[in-house]
């Protein structure tokens, strides 16, 4: 990583640190602040964070390798060093490599099975021209075989059928090895090919993976607006969100008497229409029952002549003669006082006094707070609004100033993508055609083994007749010979060409898979390498500052070369897994717990208290001094009330006569008996008649006269009932309403103002809950979700199956195979002579 480029991802660090200051800081532990914070506001959605498709680079398969490729690693594993001498790696980094060499015998040591086999490797090159060469001047001078003659004994037949067996079994396994060092050879020119793809896809990723992280933060800081625009609804509505709280912490002391005297207030008018309704019905039926009376009289008169025919001694005529005093009046509605003097002195006070405005003054007074509120908190909600707004455009300046950081990591990345693409496509690609080549030809090397061998023996088979002497053989069995031989001499001509090859690759290859693959993959490098602390320290030549002191070690490398801080324990191989986990970036980098660039995150997480909204609420001071509950004049009407002589009205004598209904009996519950009572006399007589005309006539007087009445007296009732429950008691009831107004009117005007102060720290404290809101969502965010670093993870994978998978397995099989066909061409000789 270059200078400009570690450099920007430092900047892009701080200030995502910088954020997350911002959002952490309404997660303090001020136990004073959590201890008077009671916040429930209404639930904010943020929604989720935009997440961005990556293009898969960690899949691997090897088919029809995999078991080879397990052969080829249980053979390195075996002759390979149980361990890595990192301790040897810090040495080297210290400037202190002579100290390694002063015991070469560990060294030696070490590479024990490296040693042998390279040992064996070099033997093998060494010896096999020579022997080569001894057996092709011993063949020419007719020895080794080469002497025409044949001696024919009895288990010829079979030695020779048993040297087939075992050379068509070696000759099967050279088979075995060259076809798979030409599938190594294959894989080879495929992990080139995959190099494009994983590369470019790799570099895809880290591209895709700042943008996707710089999106992920622009939009955490536009669900900025999503909290102040809930804030700005509030401040909107101040006087429901705050006025109505106010209103209600004063409804006990004060709510309750306004409304009790509001009450009484809007009782006169309903009083002076009560009353005018009971006056009104109290005329109605003292002039109607005194008609009413004078008809029932009459009607007893007339009943009494008619039953005066009748015998005396007749039961019926008996018991209706004693049932006709029922036919008289009630209630006697006369003896009533009439309620004049009382709704004069009503009608005077209603005139007197503007009731509505007097009861509208007493309603608004504490009704209207949540406008007062309102009215006094204009340049507060203002201000709070302001404050919002400038946090805004700091984050907005966050935003902005991560663009070009974002875009510097991207321009990099697309630059050194550029570079290993071009590498790949002018360089390595071309040039593998070559090396495919260079594979194959070496391939062939033991294909001609394998092919003279295999026509050896099928000629010689086809061919060969015991009865025959060499210098009398057929053709075919002469060719099968050749053949033979001449794998023979390509095995000793080019045996120590590929031995020289193997040897080579096999001193590249194996230490590169132990040394290189198997940490990586295990991840155990980075835990004894880097991730130890102070395990870097700069060559003794170059540990010291420009004073001449020498420089201090960094404690942990990877803090120090990525955010500039080497006491953050930041580890590779915890970075890695974490990022497997697809964990936040700011958890795997520990941003939210260590200082960063010089600046502390807790100091960081002090810069939202910028939105102090308490503060700007404390100035909210509304007036309530100049408030009435009631004045003089609401004084005045209520004592005129009270001496308006309502209270004095008899209710209960009102309420006995009307009780009492307008006549003794049912009128026609009294006609019906009389029409029963009829039906016992003599069909036809006098009597009977006349009892039947009295009954028509009580009907009749029922229905013209006591029906019309029945609405007045049910009148007369309900508004007596009406005044009795209003007024009854009014003297005592007004002096207290009174005394108790006034009360109010006091507490409201001392205590008014702080109670708007005491529901402004709560209605602050419900702001701030969606501030809080806000904050918990980002730092859930910012742990779960947020810079997910799962594409760090998949590129670091991509790149170790890339060079591990793809390359170094089918190069270490390329060797394998090889060195599998070199090791079978001794007894292939052997068989073969």
């Amino acid at each position: 990583m270059s200078v400009s480029t570690r450099t920007s991802f430092r900047n892009f660090l701080c200030i995502v640190t910088l954020v997350l200051g911002l959002a952490g800081a309404q997660t303090t532990n001020d136990p004073a602040t959590q201890e008077q914070t009671t916040r429930d506001p209404t639930a904010l959605d943020f929604g989720s964070l935009p997440q961005e498709d990556y293009v898969t680079t960690t899949d691997y398969s090897a088919p029809g390798l995999e078991g080879y490729y397990k052969l080829m690693s249980g053979f390195l594993a075996f002759i390979s060093p149980t361990d890595v001498k990192y301790e040897w790696i810090e040495l080297a980094m210290q400037g202190r490599a002579e100290e390694i060499y002063k015991e070469p015998t560990k060294i030696v040591q070490y590479g024990l099975g490296w040693a042998i086999c390279a040992a064996l490797g070099i033997l093998f090159i060494v010896i096999m021209p020579i022997v080569g060469f001894c057996f092709c001047c011993c063949r020419c001078c007719g020895n080794c075989g080469g002497k025409m003659q044949q001696t024919v004994r009895d288990n010829m037949v079979c030695k020779r059928r048993v040297f087939e067996v075992f050379l068509f079994i070696v000759t099967i396994l050279i088979a075995v090895g060259m076809v798979f060092a030409f599938l190594c050879n294959d894989a080879l020119t495929t992990s080139v090919k995959q190099a494009n793809t994983t590369i470019s896809g790799t570099f895809e990723n880290v591209r895709l993976y700042f943008n996707n992280t710089k999106t992920q933060l622009d939009y955490i800081m536009d669900q900025y607006d999503t909290m102040s625009g809930a804030v700005n609804y509030d401040l909107d509505n101040i006087d429901q969100t705050l006025g109505v709280a106010v209103r209600e912490r004063l409804r006990p002391q004060v709510g309750i008497a306004v409304s009790q005297l509001v009450s009484m207030i809007n009782s006169v008018e309903p009083t002076k229409m009560a009353l005018l309704e009971v006056q009104k019905a109290l005329g109605q039926l003292q002039t109607g029952t005194q008609n009413l009376g004078t008809a029932l009289e009459e009607q007893r008169n007339t009943l009494n002549t008619t039953l005066n025919f009748c015998d005396q001694s007749d039961t019926a005529c008996v018991s209706l003669r004693s049932k006709v005093n029922q036919i008289s009046l009630g209630g006697d509605f006369s003896t009533l006082n009439d309620v004049n003097t009382e709704l004069d002195t009503i009608n005077n006070l209603l005139q007197s006094y503007d009731i509505q405005a007097i009861a509208d003054m007493a309603t608004s007074a504490f009704e209207g707070i949540p406008n007062r509120v309102q009215n006094y908190s204009t340049d507060v909600v203002t201000d709070v609004k302001q404050l919002l707004a400038d946090n805004k455009d700091v984050f907005a300046n966050l935003s902005s100033s991560l663009d070009g950081q974002v875009k510097q990591i991207a321009n990099h990345t697309e630059m050194y993508q550029d570079a290993a693409t071009q590498y790949l496509i002018k360089f390595v690609i071309p040039n593998n055609m070559y090396r495919w080549y260079a594979g194959l030809g070496l391939c062939c090397l033991v294909l001609l083994v394998v092919v003279f061998n295999l026509l050896g023996l099928i000629f010689g088979l086809c061919s060969y007749n015991s009865d025959h002497t060499p210098t009398t053989r057929t053709c075919g069995s002469t060719t099968g010979g050749n053949l033979l031989m001449s794998s023979v001499g390509f095995a000793f001509l080019f045996s120590w060409l590929l031995m020289l090859l193997v040897t080579i690759f096999f001193l590249v290859g194996s230490p590169m898979e132990r040394f290189m693959c198997r940490p990586l993959e295990t991840q155990e490098i980075f835990a004894e390498t880097i991730d130890k602390p102070y395990f870097y320290k700069m060559p003794i030549s170059a540990n010291n500052s420009p004073s001449g002191t020498p420089a201090p070690a960094p404690k942990y490398l990877l803090g120090k070369l990525l955010l500039q801080d080497d006491q953050i324990p930041l580890k590779a191989g915890d970075v890695l897994r974490n990022c497997s986990e697809n964990k936040g970036l700011l958890a795997v980098l520990q941003l939210d717990r260590y200082s960063f660039g010089g600046t502390n995150t807790t100091d960081l997480l002090n810069q939202i208290n910028n939105i102090n909204i308490d503060e700007q609420l404390d100035t909210l001071n509304v007036d309530f001094s100049t408030v009435k509950v009631m004045d003089q004049n609401t004084r005045d009407s209520m004592t005129d009330f009270k001496d308006s002589g309502v209270s004095d009205i008899n209710f209960d004598a009102y309420l006995t006569e009307v009780n009492k209904g307008l006549t003794q009996v049912d009128l026609p519950t009294y006609a019906q008996d009389l029409r029963t009572a009829a039906d016992n006399f003599q069909d036809g007589s006098n009597v009977q008649t006349g009892v039947k005309n009295n009954a028509n006539r009580i009907d009749m007087i029922h229905s013209s006269q006591v029906v019309p009445l029945m609405d007045d007296l049910d009148t007369l009732k309900n508004n007596i009932q009406q005044l009795k429950q209003t007024v009854t008691d009014l003297q005592t009831q007004i002096d207290t309403l009174l005394t108790s107004a006034q009360e109010a009117e006091t507490y409201l005007q001392n205590e008014g103002g702080n109670a708007v102060k005491d529901e402004a720290k709560m209605y602050g404290n419900k702001l701030l809950g969606y501030a809080e809101q806000y904050a918990d969502w980002i730092m859930i965010r910012f742990n779960d979700d947020f810079g997910g670093c799962k594409p760090v993870s998949d590129a670091y994978k991509s790149i170790v199956i890339l060079a591990c998978s793809y390359f170094l397995d089918a190069f270490n099989g390329f060797w394998f195979g090889l060195g599998w066909c070199l090791l079978f061409y001794i007894p292939s000789i052997i068989f073969g002579v």
